[in-house]
């Protein structure tokens, strides 16, 4: 069973994640903002970070990232639709977010893509399926272990994530939508922002997870 750490981080208060396994494998996923503070939990759970996953490359969801590579020499891993963001201040949003001032561009060498469907195995236990979820941003991903979902700024509990913002897309929102909603069985939702939902509570309460074709 992993443990999962929530931290809202930032002035947007984006949901960091410390993911870990029994022998305390861990992965970061959205580190936002506060790298110290997400460095102090690590530290103080004896943790060992092996990587970083980003569900999208909006700057409050990576905005600590450059300062967590330079302190623990990991990787970083995004959809190849939005590694461009992360090596831009404008396209990212740290600019348009008033963080310009803030960005610091991650390592190019350590930087890594997935794809659709892939699995990536840090440990036995420590694997995720990945989701592309294309809408709030061209990459935009959701991360899946067994019950356990990690879903960014797609899906939110009762709301989903704005597709307003430079390489957003209503249309390809839709078909995220429809393909999360149609996954088999229910998951515990960790969110980008907010509180946590499940797919069972969307698919019955919110009009954004039915299938539309």
């Amino acid at each position: 069973m992993l443990n999962i750490q929530t931290m809202p981080v930032g002035d947007l208060e984006a949901n960091c994640f410390l993911v870990s396994d029994s022998e305390k494998n861990a992965v970061i996923i959205d580190p936002g903002a506060e790298a110290p503070h997400i460095l102090e939990q690590i530290r103080a759970q004896e943790l060992k970070p092996l990587a970083i996953l980003l569900t999208h490359a909006h700057f409050d969801h990576f905005g600590a990232a450059a300062d967590l590579i330079e302190a623990l020499q990991i990787p970083l891993y995004v959809h190849p639709l939005d590694r461009a963001m992360v090596l831009s201040s404008e396209y990212s949003l740290a600019v348009q977010l008033g963080y310009g001032a803030y960005y610091r561009q991650p390592k190019e060498e350590q930087i890594r893509t997935f794809s659709d469907n892939e699995e990536l195995k840090f440990s036995e236990e420590l694997t995720f399926t990945v989701l592309h979820t294309p809408g709030h941003s061209p990459g935009s991903c959701c991360f899946r272990h067994g019950d356990i979902l990690f879903s960014g700024d797609t899906l939110f509990r009762d709301g989903v994530g704005r597709v307003d913002f430079q390489g957003g897309n209503i249309r390809d929102m839709r078909k995220s939508l429809a393909r999360l909603g149609a996954l088999e069985g229910d998951c515990t939702v960790y969110c980008g922002h907010y509180g946590n939902t499940t797919l069972e509570h969307e698919r019955t309460f919110g009009p954004y997870l039915i299938p539309r074709k």
